[in-house]
């Protein structure tokens, strides 16, 4: 793979910037990265903090936009953003990658269960996962699940003792953002991924009350487990400046985890990584500072 130019869609977010910080700690690879980010502004932030790559600046909502940043690329990895046209952003890339003639892989980041369609935020991810899979290039899928990093967002809560978190007993296995963006290097620097879906979970299940138990053991002090009822969580995030249609299906995926219909464990980060995920203890333990 030497000499081929990837292509980041939404470089500049957390998950962006992990994939980015994995493929530029390769030496191995000697790999073009192009990031495809929506303002000069990120640009020059994303030039600033990795100034080996080249940045393009694109609006999805506009496919004409698209062309210049596919010149030339071999590989693209999609991140689509936290909008409700996401699957729509999504068919753009997908065919700019096709009319470009290059690619040899488009790598779409989606979510754990989205061929079921049975939520809001899988029926996005699965429209655009189906346009991809129907247009002929080589496809893989990374399915995510939710992130370690979300829970840095709890802070203040956790810093006053109450971990505030509405799922119930249920237990799901929280996924670290850089063991991602690890992934997801792999899967664009090697072969053998063409026509896969990979679930990649946390390698652990945990309910509310065992990360409070985390929270209270790395902080040295009590935080207490507290799962709101669903009009509570549902004001809380509109109070917080959430649109109406993500926090609908926050609460969404919220009850698929307090049901436990996302207690699995997928072993397909470990294998593809080669080496264990990281625990949630150990990300609490690493952000400290912020929790106390």
């Amino acid at each position: 793979m030497k000499n081929e130019t990837i292509l980041l869609i939404g470089a500049a977010g957390n998950n962006g910037q992990a994939t980015l910080n994995a493929l530029l700690s390769s030496p191995g690879d000697h790999i073009r990265i192009r990031a495809a980010v929506r303002s000069e502004a990120r640009a020059q932030a994303l030039r600033a903090k990795y100034p080996t790559i080249e940045t393009v600046v694109v609006d999805l909502d506009q496919a004409a936009s698209l062309a210049p940043a596919f010149i030339g690329v071999d590989r693209v990895f999609m991140i689509p953003g936290n909008v409700e046209n996401r699957a729509q952003h999504a068919k753009y890339a997908v065919d700019a990658a096709k009319a470009a003639g290059t690619v040899k892989q488009f790598v779409l980041y989606s979510v754990v269960g989205a061929e079921w369609e049975a939520i809001l935020f899988a029926r996005q991810f699965r429209e655009a996962e189906k346009y991809l899979e129907a247009s002929g290039l080589p496809w893989t899928h990374l399915r995510t699940i939710w992130f370690q990093e979300n829970f840095l967002n709890w802070a203040a809560g956790i810093k006053q003792g109450a971990f505030y978190f509405g799922v119930r007993e249920g237990r799901f296995a929280p996924l670290n953002v850089q063991d991602i963006g690890a992934i997801a290097a792999r899967v664009l620097t090697t072969e053998g991924h063409e026509r896969k879906a990979y679930n990649i979970t946390g390698p652990e299940l945990l309910s509310g009350h065992d990360m409070a138990a985390i929270f209270t053991r790395v902080t040295g002090r009590q935080v207490d487990y507290v799962s709101p009822q669903a009009t509570s969580t549902y004001e809380s995030l509109i109070q917080d400046g959430w649109p109406e249609w993500q926090a609908k299906g926050v609460l969404e995926l919220f009850e698929v985890f307090a049901s436990d219909q996302a207690a699995v464990i997928s072993p397909d980060g470990e294998n593809l990584l080669g080496r264990p995920l990281t625990r949630f203890e150990d990300f609490v333990q690493q952000h400290k500072s912020t929790f106390i």
